[in-house]
């Protein structure tokens, strides 16, 4: 097969909140006249990444259901899709953006499991690791997950350096470099400029991936992760609702999803991303009926509790009990 018959495929990983998303949309916002095809493997049954992405436009392949490492032995959508997007697109790169808790030497290893055809012409290109600098490296030691992704990269991309204090940032250089010595660390300012210079980055042929794969040590689970959504049409009181994410603590490590606000006519949009909460307010729901739908991630949550007490939050007039 002729080296240009293959196609580059590139891993894009980082914890929950870490801004993986917001990477890809700055990579999209630039590759016009640049077939890049993006997989999205979201973590949770409601679609919040790709519609993200979708409003950047680019050819993305959404791949809904659970988390890659943990349904890999069950779950075959992934390998299928890689084979799909490479046949149906013809894209010049392959992008893949893993959830927040993958590891990805899993990935790696799985590869094998693409159909034969596609198989031959995937060439892992590297591995890009996000993290955030907010959080800084007191995450590092709550969550193997985190450690794993980083160790097994070969770019380590720095986020939300604005919001992270520089005392946090020195010591987070520090403990990268003892985690991962041969990684290069980088960051990219929010310009059209530095977009172009993280996508080039991000797409960059690197060499020795899989054999830094082999020295790698499988990442496990500090405790159980659930992946909790909830999906409402009757309106929410914006007060509860923060409260209860509030009550979650440290044991809430992502949520993101819309909300519908009693008494506000403008779609809500909450986020939870490393220690920071925001909620925010955007257009009006406009012809689309109003609905609330929301994923929250974290260590040992209860599915069933969370949805009681979100429906307790509902406005009157969503009572059904």
């Amino acid at each position: 097969m002729l080296s240009s018959d293959r196609v580059p495929f590139s891993i894009l990983t980082g914890f929950l909140g870490a801004g993986k998303t917001t990477v890809l949309n700055r990579m999209l916002s630039v590759s016009r006249g640049r077939r890049v095809a993006v997989l999205v493997n979201e973590l949770g049954r409601i679609s919040i990444d790709s519609r993200l992405i979708l409003s950047q436009g680019g050819d993305v392949l959404e791949l809904a259901g659970g988390c890659v490492c943990c349904k890999i032995d069950v779950k075959n959508d992934l390998w299928d899709g890689i084979a799909d997007v490479i046949r149906r697109s013809a894209p010049e790169h392959v992008v893949l953006e893993t959830t927040g808790i993958a590891e990805p030497a899993a990935i790696i290893e799985g590869l094998e499991r693409v159909p034969a055809e596609a198989r031959d012409r995937i060439d892992l290109a590297g591995i890009v690791c996000v993290v955030d600098a907010e959080a800084g490296s007191a995450r590092l030691d709550r969550r193997d997950e985190i450690r794993a992704q980083i160790e097994i990269a070969d770019r380590l991309l720095l986020s939300k350096l604005d919001l992270a204090s520089p005392g946090n940032v020195e010591a987070l250089h520090v403990r990268l470099r003892q985690m991962n010595p041969d990684a290069e660390l980088a960051s990219f300012p929010a310009s059209e400029d530095g977009s172009h210079a993280l996508t080039h980055w991000v797409l960059a042929h690197r060499q020795r991936v899989r054999q830094r794969h082999e020295r790698c040590v499988h990442a496990h689970r500090d405790g159980q992760l659930v992946a909790a959504s909830f999906v409402e049409d009757a309106p929410l009181l914006a007060g509860p609702v923060m409260a209860l994410i509030e009550e979650l603590g440290d044991r809430l490590l992502r949520a993101k999803g819309f909300l519908y606000l009693a008494g506000e006519p403008r779609r809500a949009f909450l986020e939870v991303a490393g220690v920071r909460t925001m909620l925010r307010f955007d257009e009006a729901w406009g012809r689309e009926p109003p609905r609330t739908e929301l994923i929250l991630i974290g260590e040992n949550l209860d599915e069933a509790a969370l949805r009681r007490q979100l429906w307790a939050c509902r406005a009157a007039g969503g009572s059904v009990g």
